[in-house]
């Protein structure tokens, strides 16, 4: 991951973040309910080139996630490689909403269209499309 120093205050997330988060949390996942409420009110802070977050939440109720990764999205950019999109959870608070592309060169554009991995879902249960408006 491509970390940069210029990346250091907080401030509310835009739209289009608020809306990829959101989409994480589509899906069911152990701790869920609390970590919607966690997000109902948090800030960001940029801390890569790729658009990946640190998150800081106000709400502090304790998400009882079993994965440091319960939620998921990726989808391809225009050449054809995957991005990936992980929620962070640690010590249950959401931490970071990590974002990459898996042969790390650059995004050039966020995919229209999602799929959804929860760790530890049933198989078939992985697989739900989202597209972005």
């Amino acid at each position: 991951m491509r970390r940069s120093a210029d990346f250091n205050s907080f401030r509310p997330p835009s739209a289009d973040e608020k809306k990829l988060i959101s989409e994480l949390t589509v899906a069911e996942f152990p701790g869920r309910e609390e970590v919607i409420a966690q997000l109902e009110q948090f800030v960001v802070r940029p801390i890569d080139e790729d658009g990946s977050l640190e998150l800081h939440v106000t709400r502090a109720i304790a998400a009882p996630v079993l994965h440091r990764v319960p939620a998921e999205l990726y989808g391809l950019d225009i050449d054809g490689v995957q991005i990936s999109v992980l929620l962070h959870v640690v010590d249950g608070l959401c931490r970071e909403v990590e974002i990459y592309k898996v042969d790390g060169t650059p995004i050039q554009r966020m995919p229209e269209v999602w799929q959804r991995f929860i760790p530890g879902a049933e198989e078939g249960d992985c697989d739900e499309s989202v597209r972005r408006e």
